[in-house]
């Protein structure tokens, strides 16, 4: 309450004062001093219109624009000149209590954003301990950060075990744990041990930047319903200050020459007619749409996207890194006869313990799990990128690889196959795992009334085949390169009765991430790609999320229409009964203020 008020100081002393004002005036009245009366109520109306009608006045000869000021001043100060003073002061003071209540609602969305620019310290420290400017600090430097500081810039971890809150950037409530090679994001708190990081990226593309820079540009991208609403003002006042011209000039011509009556309404019509409930609303819920899909986890680039994914009723999902985990891990372990699982795993880690390919990473991973212990370094170790690698070993000279590398027998099948001095002895296979609330996102996909879910994928049929199957997928296609998974997307697109949108990890996928009715972009901070062709950014691995913006997107549209449809009636409905002379200035007038308060209550619902 204490921040409003010092926000809105002015406006809301002006409006003090001049209720004072008008309640001392008509104090004055009942004992008949008239003058002093008169006073009280010229200096409360100057008090509270001056404003008003500057700006009304500066944008009708500087821009050539009829808003809603010059209808609120036309029409108080018709008040004032036919004897209203009470109505004319009260109307203003209600309008300007309106659009403090506008200010305050519109900050609180904006604060939601603007919040995200101070999740990246200013500063960083070098190793040396040397505080400096995070906008110094080139690609390549060494940084430390310690238990509890954010993270400063882009990078990956070179040193030991640690955990990180990637709450303020990917929506993830829990801390994750980050190890030499991890990539942590400037925005990251740090949870317990000091972290060196290497810088990645200079600190204006940083992840953190990028979604202040979204969160900004979403704001400039307006929606159908918005241009609607930016016509409809251009074209409505006019025609409103029409209407009460020929309400105040042609009824008194038939009705006994009453033209102060007649004026009365046509002063009221113009007080009633402000379009600021349809002009503050439509816009406000947009942005409070796109604010509470940041807090969750998820970029909108503008709110012309929001109107898009209301309307989207085919999705096709990436497999790889978007369906499912992005590191491999072992399925199968298929050694020949008389030799054992252990054993084949074993040479195979000793092969691949100095390589940092996934491939490497994940058999290592799965020996670490098994508690095997490689106590064999291994010697002339050679690989041949694309084949496989080779060592010498006190077992033998191990290779494991492709078959033509191995020199496997025909009917061996698995990623990874084995020979030892020359003798195959077995296969390792490897997989992507299914991330474990995929099914879950389909379901709630459907439920949104997204039925036709497809799965596009570059890995094998088998593979692909299973995924569906466990997540529910209508449709699969495999074996693709990225050309042909536009072309699938293209015929997808053409058959489609609604829009297709496309969803990928934002790398490989970026030519059907642009091309797609709605490209959603899976945990991609880090891609240049991703965020240039994207119009939606998931900032984590959450696949739920999908679902999650759509769901808030359709919440935002409806919010929007019904704010429109009731704005629209009840001015309707009180323009009518003010021109009839049924309801008075201050009623009508009382029941604008009210519907914009309804319309901006609404709004703020897309938020919540």
């Amino acid at each position: 309450m204490k921040k409003i008020f010092a926000e809105h100081k002015i406006g809301l002393i002006k409006i003090l004062l001049s209720i004072l004002l008008l309640i001392e005036a008509t104090v004055l009245a009942h004992f008949d001093e008239s003058l002093m009366s008169l006073i009280c109520n010229i200096v409360a109306y100057g008090i509270i219109s001056h404003s008003i009608i500057f700006h009304a006045l500066k944008a009708l000869f500087k821009k050539g624009k009829i808003d809603e000021k010059l209808l609120m001043t036309v029409a108080s100060l018709g008040a004032m000149i036919i004897g209203e003073f009470f109505e004319a002061v009260l109307v203003l003071a209600l309008y300007t209590t309106g659009e403090i209540f506008e200010d305050v609602a519109t900050d609180s969305s904006r604060r939601s954003l603007e919040t995200l620019a101070s999740i990246r310290p200013d500063k960083a420290r070098l190793v040396e301990g040397t505080i400096v400017n995070a906008s110094s600090v080139e690609v390549g430097t060494i940084i430390e950060v310690f238990s509890g500081e954010r993270i400063p810039l882009d990078g990956d971890v070179v040193n030991s075990v640690g955990s990180v809150d990637t709450s303020v950037i990917t929506g993830e409530s829990l801390p994750i744990e980050v190890r030499e090679g991890s990539e942590v994001l400037a925005g990251y708190l740090n949870c317990n041990t000091p972290l060196k990081i290497r810088v990645k990226r200079p600190l204006g593309a940083s992840a953190a930047q990028r979604i202040v820079d979204i969160a900004e540009n979403a704001l400039e991208r307006k929606t159908k319903s918005e241009k609607f609403i930016s016509v409809f003002s251009k074209f409505y006042t006019p025609i409103v200050i029409i209407l009460a011209l020929l309400v105040a000039i042609i009824p008194p011509l038939f009705d006994n020459y009453s033209f102060m009556s007649w004026a009365y309404k046509a002063f009221s019509m113009l007080a009633v007619s402000c379009p600021c409930a349809i002009v503050i609303s439509v816009p406000l819920s947009y942005f409070c749409g796109i604010a509470y899909a940041s807090k969750k986890g998820a970029l909108v680039k503008g709110s012309s996207v929001i109107d898009k994914l209301c309307k989207i009723k085919s999705i096709a999902f990436d497999k790889t890194g978007t369906l499912t985990k992005s590191t491999l891990h072992v399925t199968k372990i298929e050694p020949i006869s008389g030799v054992d699982k252990t054993e084949l795993l074993k040479y195979v880690c000793i092969a691949e313990q100095k390589s940092t390919h996934p491939i490497a990473l994940a058999i290592l991973s799965e020996a670490s799990k098994l508690n095997i212990v490689i106590d064999d370094e291994g010697k002339n170790h050679s690989e041949s990128v694309g084949f496989g690698i080779e060592c010498d070993s006190k077992f033998g000279h191990i290779k494991a690889g492709n078959r033509a590398f191995v020199g496997a027998p025909e009917d061996a099948h698995g990623n990874i196959l084995v020979s030892l001095n020359g003798r195959y002895i077995g296969s390792i296979s490897l997989g992507d795992e299914v991330k474990a609330n995929a099914k879950i996102a389909f379901e709630k996909l459907t439920k949104l009334g997204i039925l036709n879910k497809i799965i596009i994928s570059g890995d094998k049929e088998s593979k692909v085949k299973a995924i569906a199957r466990s997540t529910g997928a209508q449709e699969y296609y495999h074996s693709l390169d990225p050309e042909q998974k536009l072309e699938v997307l293209e015929l997808l697109i053409s058959n489609s009765k609604g829009m297709v949108a496309y969803c990928g990890d934002g790398i490989n996928d970026t030519p059907s991430l642009a091309r797609a009715d709605v490209g959603i972009a899976m945990g991609a901070l880090g891609s240049d790609s991703a965020i240039e062709c994207s119009d939606v950014v998931i900032m984590d691995d959450d696949i739920e999320k999908v679902a999650r913006v759509i769901k808030i997107a359709k919440r935002t549209k409806r919010i929007a229409v019904l704010n429109i449809i009731i704005s629209l009636a009840i001015k309707a409905s009180m323009l009518a009964l003010t021109a009839l002379g049924l309801v008075p200035m201050l009623g009508a007038v009382i029941a604008d203020v009210g519907v914009l308060i309804l319309a901006i209550t609404l709004s703020l619902l897309a938020g919540k």
